[in-house]
């Protein structure tokens, strides 16, 4: 499972991570892929005020540590 609490995206902004779930581009204006783009399919149907939420709520996730395989 990605690791996304604050120890990868503490960089991110809120603005950020709604953009990633509105249009699927990241901050280094790549595209998501794989499953991820059903998901923006998705989140990019809420409200923006929704996805907002999300986003700060994944931004007050406790940090963890990447586990590596």
């Amino acid at each position: 499972m990605p690791n996304i609490t604050l120890a990868r995206l503490g960089d991110w902004s809120v603005s950020d991570i709604v953009e990633l779930l509105t249009s699927g581009r990241t901050r280094q204006g790549n595209r998501v892929g794989s499953t991820m783009v059903g998901v923006v399919a998705n989140t990019a149907k809420l409200p923006e005020s929704d996805r907002r939420a999300i986003a700060v709520y994944l931004k007050a996730l406790p940090s963890r540590p990447t586990p590596h395989p």
